[in-house]
């Protein structure tokens, strides 16, 4: 993230001061963060906004998503504002704005290092397959049916290995909620054929338990909801 040490330095100062705050935010952190997602929004998509044409699907699509961007990037600086500014409340234990500076840059590193490189995949990963369930439903009256797909490791998670191998028709209601990725870090991705032995109801039933264990973030199909992050994310709340 583009964001220079004497940016943070005055960052911390004013928020020391009280001059930013829950009702004033730093605009400069905003769009630095906007612009950090935003660039692996396109890197996942594989396009820029400017390089679509305007009226076309793709171009709908990945504007919904920036516009998401933008948003979560608001609710993320609020949030790390005024995480900053409670250490200056009597419980926060604050004797001097030295003292206020160290506390205030662990809770930078942990906003703006810590979580913007996981926020980072995921927006990668999100546009990939938002941008991927485009080219499905493009091909679905020739390929008509998708198959989830994990990586089978070491590092596979029970939620993946849970729903490795079902395979249904590209209409399926299924598909709204289990597209990848799945939890953060998500490897999994969907293959689409046109024949393919459908999974029985019993091996869906069984699948879909799995929900049950997955962050509500990633209950969705990104291409269906058009958004990258969930208003259900922490930082909406």
């Amino acid at each position: 993230m583009k964001y220079s040490d004497s940016q943070i330095e005055y960052l911390l100062a004013e928020i020391y001061a009280g001059v930013y705050g829950a009702y004033n935010l730093p605009e400069d952190l905003y769009f630095a963060i906007a612009d950090y997602l935003k660039k692996a929004l396109y890197e996942g998509f594989g396009s820029s906004l400017s390089a679509l044409p305007t009226l076309s699907k793709d171009y709908a699509l990945l504007n919904e998503m920036r516009t998401n961007i933008y948003a979560f990037s608001g609710a993320k600086t609020y949030q790390e504002v005024v995480d900053m500014s409670a250490l200056l409340t009597s419980d926060g234990g604050v004797s001097s704005f030295r003292d206020f500076k160290s506390k205030a840059l662990s809770v930078y590193e942990t906003y703006n290092k810590n979580y913007l490189e996981t926020e980072y995949n995921t927006a990668i990963a999100q546009a990939q397959n938002a941008n991927r369930w485009l080219q499905v439903e493009e091909r679905a009256d020739v390929l008509p049916y998708l198959t989830y797909n994990a990586v089978m490791d070491a590092n596979t998670s029970e939620i993946c290995r849970s729903l490795d191998g079902i395979t249904l028709p590209v209409n399926d209601a299924f598909w709204r909620k289990f597209m990848p990725p799945n939890h953060f870090n998500c490897r999994c991705v969907v293959t689409q054929t046109d024949d393919a032995q459908v999974s029985s109801k019993a091996q869906v039933k069984e699948a879909r338990q799995v929900e049950g264990k997955m962050n509500d973030l990633f209950v969705a199909n990104p291409g269906m909801t058009q958004i990258v992050f969930s208003d259900k994310h922490p930082y909406f709340t």
